[in-house]
């Protein structure tokens, strides 16, 4: 098994906790966060790159409201699955309560390496992930783009146009655009195994 689910935070009561040093619950593997809207396809990356069907995927955007830790074996490293922001049916309520849970976790994971952020590649960055991309780096968090469900551009004129913007974008929120990886968890193409081999020597 390339995969584990290690534990899942439900609270941000926890994290105290949970996290002492770069340790969390007594393991020393480096984390990765994994952020982006809900229904951009957190969850089906991570079953590509675990290999292994760990993640839930639904088809209702916004299932996720906890934060799942999974175990990636092979490269001794930890996914810290964070739940997708952007759910237009949450109330506002909800949606800053996750915020703050979010917020609490990065401020508090010492062994942190980095986030995932993870965009639709046909579209975007959009404004909920300006502010997210806005957020991670105001506080220093490491940011690598992934593109996701790049085999919807079905031309390579639409693939160069969006790469295009996408890069444009990234440049005016003051983030690299050559930190960008476009992937589909479905076809599992060269970019998936281009960013798990990065992601495994980092």
């Amino acid at each position: 098994m390339a995969g584990e689910h290690l534990l899942t935070i439900g609270d941000e009561s926890q994290i105290p906790q949970l996290f002492k040093g770069r340790f969390v619950s007594g393991r020393a593997e480096p984390r990765l966060a994994m952020v982006g809207r809900s229904n951009v396809g957190k969850s089906s990356l991570l079953n590509a790159l675990l290999g292994q069907r760990l993640a839930q995927v639904s088809e209702e955007p916004g299932k996720t409201r906890k934060i799942h830790l999974y175990l990636w074996k092979e490269a001794k490293k930890i996914f810290a699955d964070l739940p997708g922001y952007g759910f237009a049916r949450a109330s506002q309520v909800d949606r800053q309560k996750w915020a703050q849970f979010i917020e609490i976790y990065l401020k508090n994971d010492e062994g942190l390496e980095g986030a995932l952020v993870l965009l639709d590649s046909r579209h975007g960055p959009t404004d909920l992930d300006r502010e997210a991309i806005g957020f991670l780096l105001g506080i220093g968090v490491k940011v690598l783009f992934v593109f996701t469900k790049a085999d919807a551009l079905k031309t390579q004129s639409e693939r160069a146009r969006r790469k295009k913007e996408a890069a444009e974008a990234l440049k005016l929120l003051g983030a690299d655009p050559e930190a960008a990886f476009w992937v589909s968890a479905k076809t599992r193409d060269l970019g998936l195994k281009r960013l798990s081999d990065f992601l495994a020597q980092g």
